[in-house]
């Protein structure tokens, strides 16, 4: 889901579950909001190299509650 549609379904309390992954692959962290990851307009994964950047961004966009999820695997 790209910014603009998380944006919209946050103003709609449409979303139910929001979570910060650690991404292996790129040593960062990507936002997962039910179950899709944030991306950008040009449709890449929004990537965070810190946890605190990641939090900022949820903050600034009104989101104060959200998980944080440091091992992908089972």
């Amino acid at each position: 889901m790209i910014e603009r549609d998380f944006k919209l379904l946050l103003n709609a309390n449409a979303l139910k579950n929001i979570q910060v992954h650690y991404a292996i692959m790129s040593h960062g962290y990507m936002i997962v909001a039910n179950g899709d990851h944030l991306e950008t307009a040009k449709r890449e994964t929004r990537e965070f190299k810190t946890l605190d950047a990641a939090a900022k961004f949820l903050f600034k966009v009104g989101v104060a509650d959200f998980a944080v999820k440091l091992r992908t695997s089972c």
